[in-house]
């Protein structure tokens, strides 16, 4: 297994409705970027939540991005980690299930031989913000690798660095690399804050490696806005 992301084709002029870490590291657990600072707005200004009708009106269609396949997915599994501290960064790593949402929606998007899979998730007061920290904090902590479990597949992280991670309020981003039944791979992720909705990008290739989503997290992000 692979984790595939589960999807069929969406018509572009379909509203879709689904309920399915900047710099660099170096691999040794020290995460070196800074990503995009965090909001410093009063809480007063925070946004109202979306729920998961307006989520979905901001998800990335094929109109938005022509140049991708954009297809349904759905929600992941719930993911585990054999070291707690890194569990946050193994759900984003393999696109498993954020809980306690007010809403979520996925979609994919490839072009070549890597899908970058999109979900959108709206929360309550500053835990938008909380999600990032916790996942910056896995960063910190978990670079040297760890063991994951997602539903019935099991994957091994060997190797996660910061990589480059702009757009939204705050944003970071991590390249990593997994060993999963003898075949080894490359993940990148980024997870960007808009106001009170977290958008997680996690790009893997069907063969080589996945190129970083940098066009698709454009695309989206500015539907967050």
């Amino acid at each position: 297994m692979r984790f595939p992301y589960a999807r069929r084709v969406v018509p572009a002029a379909a509203v879709i409705m689904l309920i399915t870490s900047c710099g660099t590291g170096t691999g040794t657990g020290k995460d070196t970027h800074a990503g995009t600072a965090p909001s410093s707005a009063p809480r007063s200004q925070t946004p109202k939540p979306f729920d998961e009708g307006e989520l979905a009106a901001r998800l990335l269609t094929a109109q938005d991005l022509p140049s991708h396949k954009v297809e349904e997915a759905f929600q992941g599994a719930v993911v585990s980690s054999d070291k707690p501290e890194c569990r946050d960064l193994a759900t984003v790593l393999l696109g498993g299930v954020m809980t306690n949402t007010l809403g979520q929606v996925h979609t994919s998007a490839t072009k070549g031989t890597t899908t970058t899979k999109v979900s959108l998730h709206s929360w309550s007061g500053t835990k938008a913000g909380s999600v990032l920290a916790d996942v910056r904090a896995g960063g910190q902590a978990c670079g040297g690798g760890f063991d994951a479990v997602s539903g019935t597949d099991k994957a091994k992280i060997t190797k996660v660095v910061a990589a480059p991670a702009t757009g939204g309020d705050e944003s970071v981003a991590y390249s990593a690399e997994q060993e999963q039944d003898g075949v080894k791979s490359s993940i990148e992720v980024v997870l960007v804050r808009q106001g009170t909705t977290t958008a997680t990008f996690t790009a893997r290739s069907a063969s080589g490696a996945a190129e970083p989503p940098a066009a698709v997290v454009a695309a989206q992000v500015k539907k967050l806005r």
